[in-house]
Order: C-alpha cells, then sequence, then structure tokens
C-alpha cells in the first residue's frame, strides 16, 4: 500500500492553495461575508426585540384574560370576576395587601399633533401593582398618587418621546395629566408604557366600575395547579389564566416571523455566495488537475481527494464567516445599534450582539462553503490519473 493511502491529505495544504489564490479567494470570502453581516445583525435585532418582550414576565406570576383572548387590549373581565379571583388562596398576600392588580390597558399616542408620535399603550393599575410587578423601579420622580390624574413614562419611551419628561401637563381624554415619574423594569416592554391610576383612567374612559382587561397575581410556589383548576372549574368565569412567561412567549411570536422574512433574504444572498465560491472552487480544480494526479499516484484515494476540496471550500467559508462577524460588528458600531433605541409596533428595544447570533453566521458560512464546494470537489475526485499527469 502507497503511503498515502487511507490518510487525509494535511488541512494546510489547503490553507496554503488558498494564499496562493489569494484575489479570488478574498472576494469569494466577502461574498459569504456579507451574507453573514446581514444575518448577525438581524439575529441581533430579533434578540433584542425578544428579549424585552420576555422580560416582561415574572416568575411565579400569572396573567388572567377572558377565555380565548391572547392579548390584554381585548380581553375584559369583570368586577364580579375580580373579587371572586382576589378572594383565591393560592395567591400571595403581603400583610393586608394581596398580590393581585387588575389593569386595563388602552392605545395611546405620545404626540397626536406631532410628526414623531409613538404608539404606546397606557397601562392602568392599583397601587399593589407595582408589587406584583416587581421589577419595577422608579428612576425618578415618584409613582401617580391614587385618585390622582398623574402618569409616570417608561424610560425607553421617555428616550424616544422627551416631550413626555417629568413635569411636563399633557391632554389625553377628558382631561390634563402630569407626568411626576420614570420608571424601568430590567429593560422589558413595560419601559414602553406610561402607567396610571386604574380608577381615574376609568372615570376619564367613562366606565366606572365595570371591568378591567387583565389581572395579574403572584402565586403561592406549588399551587399554580390548584389556581388554574379552580378557575377553570368554577361556571362564574370565563376566563383563562397562564404564567406570565409563556404569555410573553407567545407575544414574541412576531420576532420570528420577522426572522422568517430576514432569512428569506439571507437563504437568496446565501444562494449567489454559494455559486460565487463553486465558482473559485472550480477554478482552482483546473488549475490543479496535475496535483491531483500527483496525489493520486501517491496512493490518496478519489474520496480523500473529495475530502480534501471541500474542507478548502468549508475553511473558505468559515474565513468569510469570520470577516463577516467583525463587518456585523463594525456596521453596528458605526450605525450605533448598540446604543439606539427601535421599536416595532408598541415595542421598544435596542440591538443586541449575541453568541448565537455569532454561531448562527458562523455556521451559515460553514454551510456556503460546504455547498459552493460538493460539485468541485466532486470533479476533482474523478480526474483520472493518466489525465492530469498528461496536462500541461
Amino acid at each position: 500500500m502507497m503511503k498515502g493511502a487511507g490518510t487525509l491529505i494535511p488541512i494546510r495544504y489547503n490553507l496554503r492553495s488558498l494564499m496562493v489564490r489569494r484575489t479570488t479567494s478574498l472576494m469569494t470570502a466577502m461574498g459569504v461575508a456579507l451574507v453573514v453581516m446581514i444575518l448577525v445583525i438581524l439575529s441581533g435585532l430579533i434578540a433584542g426585540l425578544r428579549t424585552s418582550v420576555l422580560g416582561a414576565g415574572n416568575r411565579g406570576n400569572w396573567v388572567v384574560l377572558a377565555r380565548g383572548i391572547t392579548s390584554e387590549p381585548g380581553s375584559f373581565i369583570t368586577h364580579e370576576q375580580y373579587e371572586i379571583i382576589r378572594t383565591r388562596p393560592e395567591i400571595v398576600s403581603e400583610g393586608d395587601t394581596t398580590l393581585i392588580s387588575p389593569e386595563s390597558v388602552t392605545g395611546f399616542l405620545t404626540s397626536p399633533d406631532g410628526p414623531n408620535s409613538n404608539f404606546t399603550f397606557l397601562r392602568g393599575v392599583r397601587p399593589e401593582g407595582f408589587l406584583v410587578h416587581r421589577n419595577m423601579r422608579l428612576v425618578s420622580g415618584r409613582w401617580p398618587a391614587k385618585g390622582a390624574s398623574e402618569m409616570v413614562i417608561g424610560q425607553k419611551l421617555l428616550a424616544r418621546s422627551p416631550n413626555l419628561a417629568p413635569g411636563s401637563t399633557i391632554r389625553f381624554g377628558r382631561r390634563a395629566w402630569n407626568i411626576v415619574g420614570v420608571f424601568s423594569d430590567d429593560g422589558s416592554a413595560r419601559e414602553s408604557e406610561i402607567w396610571t391610576d386604574v380608577d381615574v383612567l376609568h372615570q376619564d374612559m367613562g366606565y366606572p366600575n365595570e371591568g378591567f382587561n387583565a389581572i395579574h397575581v403572584v402565586l403561592k410556589p406549588g399551587m399554580e395547579d390548584s389556581f388554574k383548576h379552580a378557575l377553570d372549574d368554577d361556571a362564574r368565569l370565563r376566563i383563562d389564566a397562564e404564567p406570565e412567561d409563556e404569555f410573553y412567549a407567545q407575544e414574541s411570536e412576531f420576532a420570528d416571523k420577522l426572522r422568517g422574512l430576514g432569512l428569506v433574504i439571507v437563504v437568496i444572498l446565501g444562494i449567489g455566495a454559494t455559486f460565487g465560491g463553486m465558482n473559485t472552487m472550480y477554478t482552482a480544480v483546473a488549475r490543479r488537475r496535475k496535483e491531483v494526479g500527483v496525489m493520486r499516484v501517491l496512493g490518496f484515494s478519489a474520496a480523500t481527494i473529495l475530502t480534501s476540496f471541500v474542507i478548502e471550500s468549508v475553511a473558505l467559508g468559515i474565513g468569510g464567516g469570520i470577516l463577516g462577524v467583525v463587518l456585523a460588528t463594525l456596521v453596528a458600531g458605526a450605525l450605533g445599534l448598540n446604543s439606539r433605541l427601535m421599536n416595532v409596533g408598541e415595542f421598544i428595544f435596542s440591538f443586541r450582539f449575541t453568541a448565537g447570533a455569532v454561531l448562527s453566521g458562523m455556521i451559515a458560512g460553514a454551510i456556503i462553503g460546504a455547498f459552493g464546494g460538493v460539485l468541485p470537489a466532486a470533479r476533482a475526485a474523478r480526474i483520472r490519473i493518466l489525465d492530469a499527469l498528461r496536462t500541461a
């Protein structure tokens, strides 16, 4: 058996070949890099959006909505239903305060007459709501006083709408409201909202004591199933209850749809990059027919040669992936994506550069390289020894 039989061709041979063809290799890697750059930036935007929405859910908190309804604004729970739920023993109490938050949600334009108006939600809560949503923190000012026409604004929304800074007065509904504070919620989607006293909001909207859009509760550990079964079995209640993290996971599903649309574009560009890599590898095979013949004489099998050329193409794709990640970092920094706030609908979020985005970019580069190298590698493996050695 010859020396080369059954062994792989050293990878340094493939890397040396890429360096010999540095111009065409670089152009091919740039094509892959552009695809990877778009994929990494898209992944960072989706990750930022999902993190913002999912961050609104607290472990141990449940949300109650009208049966069959999947969004808070579209739900309605009567005051009588709220009173029944409030008496459930599974809900945590702190002293005389039961950790249940009846809430009403309505649409709100930050500047109805201005060109830079943002749509968001105005959420009415009672004082215990700030205990139920336990990550809520005042950044400045104070919480709205009970019974007063006052509001607090999320810090993300304030960054987009400086006209709502504390101390300002705005018109909404039938009265003037004072902005008295700014709050944070660990960067969650709640920071895209404005909060006020729910009873004052009901008075302004003209339906006091009728009911609420949603109810958020803090449950005692291990009592979740008991709470859900009790609500399901009570004929007076036509409501659904689920953990907040599951509810907000459903709310973030639109981010997956946006990712799907973006991936269609990435796949189209990736096909173009694959053909570019394929053209580069076909050229490499044509130039190295004699080398292939020599390797066959040394005892390297057709399968080994095929594997070597595929490895070379994958290495080219990974190089393009690394370059794409670098480009994505530079572009994100140049555009200020790391610090800029963006919004989709009522959700305000920022770019989030994650390890998953980098990994997906590298995998995409390797896949493009592999697909671009398979056919040229198969052609190289089919070259007959005598034909290769007769090549000038």
